[in-house]
């Protein structure tokens, strides 16, 4: 067995979110129906 640890490579900091972006990249990566 293994345990698994979700963590990014590089520290993400977000200053100013736009959800207009982040509804498109989400689109990019998971079809239209992914970002709902």
């Amino acid at each position: 067995m293994f345990v698994y640890e979700k963590r990014l490579q590089h520290p993400v900091r977000i200053k100013n979110p736009n959800p207009k972006l982040a509804k498109i990249i989400m689109t990019q990566y998971g079809g239209p129906w992914c970002a709902r």
